[in-house]
């Protein structure tokens, strides 16, 4: 396997279907997927850049693999089961096991952006649940 580069420039924002916000997903949040098996041959690892804008949320919600956010721009308040909350700035890692009840409000005046991992080999691994 090669190394594999791309710039976040040269990628496209994306943003939920129609299904995916009647299902309970932000319309107004976006991201775009850097690293997965598909677009380079990674194995055990995709890798996404996620924006939140000023005032929005990405709301409640789980899936099965564990995932690790890595805040670049922004602040905002990361929510989890029991009411707990935790603020986030640039420069926080946050780790979230499996099956954990997590969303992110933004409470900045910027956009709120990281990076989100997860040890899976492709996208269509990751099944949101926002119930």
């Amino acid at each position: 396997m090669e190394i594999f580069y791309r710039s976040l420039a040269d990628i496209k924002w994306e943003k939920s279907t129609k299904a995916r916000v009647a299902s309970g997903a932000n319309p107004k949040t976006e991201w775009k997927h850097l690293i997965d098996n598909k677009i380079c041959g990674s194995e055990g690892v995709s890798v996404g850049y996620g924006k939140i804008p000023i005032g929005e949320y990405l709301p409640l919600h789980t899936h099965t693999p564990q995932e690790i956010y890595f805040v670049t721009k922004g602040t905002g308040i990361l929510s989890m089961d029991g009411d707990k909350t935790q603020n986030l700035g640039s420069g926080d890692t946050v780790y979230i096991p499996g099956k954990k009840r997590h969303g992110i409000t933004n409470t900045g005046n910027v956009d709120f952006e990281y990076l989100f991992i997860f040890m899976v080999n492709n996208w269509s691994d990751v099944k949101y649940d926002f119930q």
